[in-house]
């Protein structure tokens, strides 16, 4: 046995996996990482001193695609050939989706048109659509307690008609950190659950990529 097989026979045993180095958006200056860490302590006291995490109201774009085939590793006789796999498209068809959710489970969400992308205007119609589904559902958090937005600084979502939009329905917006590598609790939990729900699926148009969203949705509890 030469020495390197050696040592990573060792490291395995211990319990270390080799990995690549995380990539990040942005490489943070000193004075960046600090307004990082001042957000992240001023929002741990305040949760302590004032619970606010079922005011947090979570919002987010995902594509939807058409064809979600990915192709798999094959264990097969030496000399054998693998399975094809038919090249995907890069034009593949896909359809945007945008939810809005909270821990108490999604309570809005919208397709775009083809071709329809996130402007400022756009945005601020889905954030009009959003608080008339949370006043309907829980009044309770619109009238009293007062939602809070967690949400990225997407340019749409940083714009001043948005920022109006908000403050006149009395929203307050979640600190978000410039070129923070955290990901949004979509991307980690709901999206996350929806890939594997996707994952092999094909669909013939828009109407069926549709359908099997709201699939994935009325299986999920509120629990989820």
């Amino acid at each position: 046995m030469s020495v390197e097989p050696a040592i990573v026979t060792h490291l395995n045993k211990i319990g270390k996996s080799k990995k690549l180095d995380k990539w990040v958006p942005h490489e943070l200056n000193e004075s960046q990482r600090m307004r990082r860490y001042e957000v992240c302590s001023a929002l741990v006291l305040r949760n302590k001193n004032e619970p606010f995490l079922d005011r947090i109201v979570i919002c987010d774009e995902k594509w939807i695609l058409y064809d979600n085939r990915k192709r798999s590793a094959q264990w097969i006789d030496r000399g054998a050939a693998p399975k094809q796999f038919p090249k995907p498209n890069q034009q593949q068809r896909k359809v945007m989706v945008s939810v809005w959710w909270s821990r108490r489970g999604l309570f809005s969400y919208s397709f775009f048109k083809p071709g329809e992308t996130i402007t400022a205007e756009k945005y601020c119609q889905e954030i009009e659509k959003m608080h008339q589904q949370l006043q309907r559902r829980y009044p309770i958090l619109v009238n009293r307690k007062g939602p809070i937005l967690l949400h990225d600084n997407a340019r749409p979502h940083v714009s001043q008609r948005t920022i109006q939009k908000l403050h006149d329905l009395g929203y307050e917006t979640l600190p978000h950190p410039a070129y923070s590598p955290d990901l949004s609790p979509t991307d980690y939990h709901f999206f996350k659950h929806l890939d594997r729900f996707l994952q092999g699926k094909v669909f013939k148009n828009e109407e069926e990529a549709k359908n099997a969203f709201e699939e994935f949705v009325a299986s999920r509890t509120p629990q989820f």
